[in-house]
C-alpha cells in the first residue's frame, strides 16, 4: 500500500510507523496482523475523511475477493487495541451505510521512537488467570485461557516459557510477583483475569516486568466467547511485541495455529483440560466425557483426541484403567489424532510413551523420542518421558540429566521432581535421593506417597528410625490411623522388620479390598508387597501377572532395590529376557 516513506503517524498514545509496518503505544509495540495494519494504515492517511467499505477492502485486498465479514473484523480487533468501547468510538467510528472515519486527531512526525527498556533475557511465566465471575465453574476457561498462552509461546525458540505445573503452583495464592519470578527464575510475568456473563468476556492482561514490577504491557478485551481465538492471537501478539521478539520463519503461523475453529469444541477441549491435570482418579476420569463431547462437536479436531489418548494412555500406564480395557481405545485416538495433524508434537509424545510402555519397543521408542525434542526441545513432558526411557534401560546417569531438564522446564513440578529423585534412587544414589525427595516435599509436605519413598531411601541409607517415622507418616496422611499406631509402636521399639512385614501385609489387605469391590490393581502392587513379606513363590506369581500387564510398573522391576533378593533366582533372569532388557 503506497504511503509516505518516512512519516509516522501520531494519535493519543499511539504511534503507527508505515515504514516499519509497527503500531506503538506509549514506546511499547502492539502486533497487528498484516491485514489489521494495512486497516488502521489507511483510515489514519485518511483521518477525518469517511472511507466506504468497498475503497477499504479494494485497497486491503487488492487481488482477492474477500467477504464484507473480512473488514469488520478487522476494524473490530483494531477498536479492542485502539481502546474503543461500544457506546463511545473515540478513533473510529462508523458511517452508517457507507463505511469508516478516523476520527481521532492525527499528528505526523519524522521523530523515531527510542528504544524500549526490557529486560535482560526473555523469559516468562503465564499464570493461570483470576475467575472474577460470579459463577466458580468457569475457573476452567481461565485456566485454559493461560494454558493455551504458554502452549504457544513456548512454540518461539527466543523466549523461555515455564510450564504449566510450575506456573500453575501460585493459582490462589497471595504471592508478589516479583517473589514468583525470583522462584521461576525469570524476567516477566503475564497474569490476568477473566469475567465472563452469558457469552460475554471480559479478558485483563498485564505483562511485567518482574525486576522492578512494572507494566511493560495491559490490555483490556470485551468480546463475546466466539470471538476468543481472535483476542487469544491479539495477547500473544502483543506479548510479542512488548519482548522486543522477532518473529523468525513460521513461527508466526505456528503462534497463531488454531486447532480448532469450533468454539464448543474448544470450549469442551478445555474443562477436559482441566480435569485431566487433577491427580484423584475420581477427578481425573471426568476428562474423558469433555473430550469426547469435544471430538464430537468437531470430528476434525487433532487436539481434542490427543485428550481422549491422553485419558486412556496415562490412565493405562499408570494404573488408574486395566491395560486391557485402555491401551486399544488410547491406539485408536492417538491414530485419529495423527491422522488429522501429524505435525502435533502432544501426539507424537503419546505415540513414543505408547511404544515403550506398551509395545515394549525400545528402539522405536527412543527415535520417536528424539523426534520430539527435535518438534519441540522446551516440552518438559518429553524429557520426563526421555529420563524414564533411559531409567528403563538402565543409563543412569542420561536419566538423572533428563530429570533435571524436565525439572528445568517446570521447576516447581511435584511429579517430576519426585521422578528425579526415583532415578537418583535406582541407581542407588541413596544421598542425592533423600536430598531430592526432601526439596520436593517442600512443594507440598502433605504428599504421602513423597513420605513412602523418602522412607525407602532411608532404609537404604540404613537408617532404620527415620524411615519408619517417614512410612507412618505417609499412612497417616493416607487416612489409614491403625497401621500409623502399629507403625509407631515398630518405631518405638526400632524394629524394622516389623514395620516392614506390617506395611507389606496391610498392602495385601488393601489391594484385595479393591480387587474385591471390582477395581483394577496393578499386579506389580501385590508383587512389592510379597517379596517384603519374604514368600517368594507368591512374588513370582504375581510378577508374572505383572509381566502380562502394559504399564509403567513392569518397566522398573528391573532396577527397583526391592528386588534384590530375587535377582540370584533364574526365574527374574528369565523374566527380564522376556520383557527384552539388556542382559
Amino acid at each position: 500500500m503506497p504511503h509516505p516513506p518516512t512519516q509516522l503517524y501520531e494519535f493519543g498514545a499511539f504511534r503507527v510507523d508505515g515504514n516499519k509496518r509497527l503500531l506503538t503505544r506509549d514506546g511499547m509495540p502492539v502486533q497487528l496482523t498484516p491485514k489489521v495494519f494495512d486497516t488502521l494504515l489507511h483510515l489514519v492517511q485518511h483521518c477525518g475523511t469517511a472511507v466506504g467499505k468497498d475503497e477499504l477492502m479494494r485497497a486491503i485486498w487488492p487481488d482477492t475477493i474477500v467477504e464484507e465479514n473480512n473488514l469488520n473484523q478487522n476494524i473490530s480487533i483494531l477498536r479492542r487495541v485502539l481502546g474503543d468501547c461500544r457506546t463511545e468510538h473515540r478513533y473510529i467510528a462508523t458511517v452508517p451505510g457507507y463505511g469508516y472515519r478516523f476520527v481521532a486527531e492525527v499528528r505526523l512526525s519524522r521523530e523515531r521512537p527510542g528504544k524500549l527498556s526490557l529486560p535482560n533475557d526473555a523469559s516468562i511465566a503465564v499464570l493461570p488467570f483470576a475467575n472474577l465471575s460470579a459463577d466458580a465453574s468457569n475457573q476452567y476457561f481461565c485456566d485454559g485461557l493461560a494454558e493455551e498462552l504458554i502452549n504457544a509461546l513456548a512454540r518461539l525458540e527466543q523466549i523461555r516459557v515455564v510450564a504449566r505445573t510450575s506456573a500453575f503452583s501460585f493459582k490462589g495464592k497471595e504471592v508478589d510477583t516479583r517473589e514468583i519470578a525470583r522462584k521461576l527464575k525469570v524476567s516477566t510475568v503475564l497474569e490476568g483475569s477473566v469475567r465472563k456473563s452469558g457469552n460475554r468476556l471480559r479478558i485483563t492482561v498485564q505483562l511485567i516486568n518482574a525486576a522492578n514490577g512494572y507494566h511493560l504491557w495491559s490490555e483490556r478485551y470485551d468480546t463475546e466467547m466466539q470471538d476468543i481465538f481472535d483476542v487469544q492471537d491479539e495477547i500473544t501478539l502483543a506479548i510479542v511485541g512488548a519482548l522486543k521478539l522477532r518473529l523468525l520463519g513460521k513461527e508466526k503461523s505456528a503462534i497463531l495455529k488454531h486447532n480448532t475453529e469450533n468454539s464448543k469444541a474448544y470450549l469442551f477441549y478445555l474443562k477436559g483440560q482441566f480435569y485431566r491435570w487433577k491427580t484423584a482418579p475420581e477427578q481425573f476420569r471426568k476428562c474423558r466425557d469433555y473430550f469426547e463431547r469435544a471430538v464430537n462437536a468437531d470430528p476434525s479436531f487433532a487436539l481434542g483426541y490427543f485428550g481422549l489418548n491422553s485419558y486412556y494412555g496415562y490412565g493405562s500406564a499408570w494404573g488408574v484403567l486395566a491395560p486391557d480395557e485402555g491401551w486399544p481405545k488410547a491406539y485408536a485416538a492417538l491414530m485419529k489424532a495423527l491422522e488429522l495433524d501429524e505435525t502435533l508434537p502432544e501426539a507424537h509424545l503419546s505415540l513414543a510413551a505408547f511404544l515403550l510402555v506398551h509395545d515394549r519397543n525400545w528402539a522405536a521408542a527412543e527415535k520417536e523420542i528424539k523426534r520430539v525434542l527435535t518438534m519441540n526441545p522446551k516440552l518438559a513432558e518429553i524429557h520426563h518421558l526421555h529420563s524414564f526411557y533411559f531409567l528403563t534401560m538402565g543409563r543412569f546417569d542420561h536419566a538423572i540429566a533428563e530429570g533435571r531438564s524436565a525439572l528445568e522446564s517446570d521447576p516447581l513440578s511435584l511429579i517430576y521432581g519426585r521422578s528425579l529423585g526415583m532415578c537418583l534412587y535406582f541407581s542407588r544414589r541413596y544421598d542425592e535421593a533423600v536430598a531430592q525427595y526432601h526439596e520436593t516435599l517442600e512443594l507440598d509436605q502433605d504428599n504421602s506417597s513423597l513420605h513412602e519413598l523418602l522412607g525407602n531411601a532411608y532404609e537404604r541409607q540404613g537408617r532404620y528410625g527415620e524411615a519408619i517415622a517417614e512410612w507412618q507418616k505417609a499412612t497417616a496422611l493416607a487416612g489409614d490411623y491403625e497401621l500409623a499406631a502399629r507403625l509407631g509402636r515398630a518405631h518405638a521399639e526400632g524394629d524394622l522388620a516389623r514395620a516392614v512385614r506390617e506395611r507389606a501385609q496391610r498392602n495385601v489387605e488393601l489391594a484385595s479390598e479393591k480387587t474385591r469391590r471390582g477395581e483394577y490393581v496393578p499386579a506389580i502392587e501385590y508383587a512389592r508387597a510379597w517379596v517384603r513379606i519374604g514368600d517368594s513363590e507368591q512374588a513370582y506369581s504375581w510378577l508374572e501377572k505383572a509381566y502380562s500387564e502394559r504399564n509403567v510398573f513392569s518397566l522398573l522391576l528391573n532396577w527397583d532395590p526391592v528386588f534384590e533378593n530375587l535377582r540370584a533366582d533364574e526365574r527374574f533372569d528369565h523374566l527380564r529376557q522376556r520383557m527384552g532388557f539388556v542382559m
